[in-house]
């Protein structure tokens, strides 16, 4: 069994055993002020394509997303990605901190920091595993019905000379426009490859599921754009 099999394994493993996790809180792609209640779970499938033939810079990205809350304020959170662009493959794995420092629901005031690694495990073009740092604040604004706004800043270690920027800007919308649809968007500041500029729609499935859609803009370029859809199951 290689190397990618057997994480792969290990994943499903933990997907399903670990019934101790739960869809990522982010938005379309930055993690969000919020963290998990203590024991909840969920579970989040998502798919990202770059709708063009593959002579063109097509690719497809299967992935999942998993988190539990080990308190009401600390989150950890494990995903894993796999991408095709109809010549080679490569495969990444996702590991996740999160602990809210303040939080005020009277005011609609929420700050959290954390920390993400980003680990390649099958790469055909030198990248290396990366560390985010992050902190990022919320406000909730009730008279313009429940609209959340999200502000902070990252800073990357490690990820090679090549990685781009390592510094940047954190900053995301969710306005609600209905009882279960609202609009999100989000951007990563930085010239590098989490430096994307997204917008989409969420739709509350039901009380327990969610379907995520949106658009991602690249910010070194066209060529990174991207179409991407996430499904999720909270418990």
């Amino acid at each position: 069994m290689t190397k990618l099999a057997s994480f792969s394994l290990a994943s499903l493993v933990l997907f399903v055993a670990a019934v101790i996790a739960s869809g990522q809180t982010t938005l379309l792609n930055i993690p969000t002020a919020d963290t998990l209640q203590r024991g909840s779970w969920g579970l989040e499938g998502d798919l990202i394509v770059k709708p063009v033939p593959y002579r063109d810079g097509g690719y497809q990205t299967y992935g999942y997303r998993v988190a539990y809350g080990v308190t009401n304020r600390t989150e950890i959170g494990s995903n894993f990605y796999y991408t095709y662009d109809g010549d080679k493959a490569t495969a990444q794995a996702e590991f996740s901190l999160k602990q809210n420092v303040y939080s005020n629901e009277r005011l609609g005031v929420s700050v959290s920091g954390g920390a993400i690694a980003f680990v390649p495990l099958r790469a055909h073009n030198g990248d290396r595993t990366a560390v985010m740092v992050y902190g990022v604040g919320s406000k909730t604004v009730r008279s313009l019905n429940g609209m959340t706004l999200t502000g902070g800043a990252y800073h990357i270690f490690g990820g090679g000379d090549d990685f781009g920027d390592k510094t940047g800007a954190i900053v995301g919308l969710n306005q609600p426009i209905a009882d279960r649809v609202s609009f999100v968007a989000d951007w990563f500041s930085g010239k590098n490859r989490i430096g994307y500029a997204s917008a989409g729609f969420n739709f509350a499935v039901t009380k327990r599921q969610y379907l995520t859609t949106g658009y991602s803009f690249g910010n070194s370029g066209r060529g990174n754009n991207s179409l991407a859809a996430y499904y999720g199951i909270t418990f």
